[in-house]
């Protein structure tokens, strides 16, 4: 009887912290985080002539709806303007250094910053390859981008490498649910896989796990209901 209570206690132990875990990757997804640009990533500016756009002045409109690379010196190059130091900025401090590049040229340069970040899609994926993306773009537009995946991949068994550490998530609620690249955490740098169905992630892993667990739960609460009766 003590060793069924004691199984019982370590089960439900183990149950908890999956559920803590859980709450806790939910938890940090929600915290919003600033993105700081890296070398290899890009941006893209979006400029107008105060709250107009940038038709009639022919020099402004040249870097409006325009994308500027990150050397790997951690700066863009704006044309004729020069080089500006982009990496470890925010876009809104990105935006403001545009402004005071053009501020000779227009009276009231209004300058929207996009980031690109650099993402490596690789493994089974149409069309695999680095690409830059706009954090707003859901999952969903990712795989399409990228050509799908083959036959023989599924979504579920998808994984990010992440500075040589391998991390796994819900890419199929995240597919399905249209979920943002920013809402899913996913960081400049980061690689996507997409591997053969015979190879069995860690996430599918989990899941059994967690299923044999409630299992495993469900009849020792049982059996210990029937024994106290």
């Amino acid at each position: 009887m003590k060793t069924k209570v004691l199984i019982k206690h370590v089960a439900l132990l183990l149950l908890s912290v999956f559920v803590w875990q859980n709450i806790a990757i939910a938890q940090e997804r929600r915290e919003p985080r600033e993105v700081r640009l890296k070398a290899g990533d890009a941006v893209r500016l979006l400029v107008y002539d105060g709250l107009f756009p940038t038709d009639n002045n022919k020099f402004v409109s040249n870097f409006h709806n325009a994308e500027f690379v990150v050397d790997g010196l951690g700066e863009i190059r704006l044309y004729s303007l020069g080089k500006i130091k982009v990496a470890g900025r925010t876009a809104d401090e990105i935006s403001e250094l545009v402004k005071e590049k053009l501020k000779p040229f227009t009276k009231e340069p209004m300058v929207i910053t996009i980031p690109l970040i650099k993402l490596s899609l690789k493994g089974n994926f149409g069309r695999p390859g680095m690409y830059r993306f706009n954090l707003d773009e859901s999952f969903w537009q990712i795989v399409e981008e990228a050509g799908g995946i083959g036959n023989l991949s599924s979504i579920e068994g998808m994984y990010i490498i992440r500075r040589d550490e391998v991390l796994y998530q819900n890419f199929e609620d995240a597919f399905y649910n249209a979920s943002s690249l920013y809402e899913m955490g996913i960081e400049s740098g980061d690689e996507l896989i997409a591997p053969r169905v015979n190879t069995i992630s860690l996430y599918t892993i989990q899941r059994y796990f967690e299923f044999m667990m409630s299992i495993f739960i469900f009849y020792f609460t049982l059996q210990s209901y029937r024994n106290n009766r």
